[in-house]
């Protein structure tokens, strides 16, 4: 299966998940899982994405992060100049929608991409940790440049096999929520 097909499967897949009984508690799983790694524990500061609905909720992990003393970054996007940065979130109601309709930080806090540990968004991973995103390249060209620790959250269904591109960059660690 090609990418953009793996793509629209996984989103498909994701958004029927959205609506069952057990993604809070598969959400509650992987929130917890993190809590209890290593990278969490030792990171100060940290990126993550703010979640559209069909995906694993980060809002009460981002509150969780701010009440653990963690500086919270999320992706800040110029889409023009087709880059990424983070920018602090340092309370979840300075949020807002961008151009696009998607959540980012609408208060003037410090952008920064010295990062300790990334929560790396995704459709569709393999067991070696490459991902399938949006196709926008962001996150793979950050990760390009960027050294920190990686890791994802994902629902089991998310795992697949498809052909890895030179242009990939692979997470170094998934936390899985079985949702069957």
């Amino acid at each position: 299966m090609d990418k953009k097909s793996l793509r629209q499967e996984k989103i498909k897949l994701m958004k029927a998940f959205a609506v069952e009984d057990q993604k809070p508690s598969a959400d509650q799983y992987l929130t917890e899982a993190l809590m209890h790694t290593s990278e969490y524990e030792s990171a100060k500061r940290i990126g993550i994405v703010l979640s559209m609905p069909h995906e694993v909720d980060t809002y009460p992990i981002i509150s969780k992060m701010i009440s653990d003393n963690k500086k919270v970054y999320v992706p800040e996007t110029n889409y023009k100049a087709k880059e990424m940065s983070f920018k602090h979130v340092d309370d979840l109601s300075n949020i807002g929608p961008d151009d696009k309709g998607i959540n980012h930080v609408i208060s003037d806090t410090e952008i920064s991409n010295d990062l300790d540990l990334l929560i790396v968004p995704g459709l569709a991973f393999n067991d070696a940790g490459y991902r399938i995103g949006y196709g926008g390249g962001y996150f793979d060209k950050f990760l390009t440049h960027h050294q920190q620790s990686t890791i994802s959250l994902i629902y089991d269904f998310q795992l697949d096999d498809f052909e890895i591109e030179a242009h990939d960059q692979p997470v170094q660690a998934l936390i899985i929520a079985t949702t069957k």
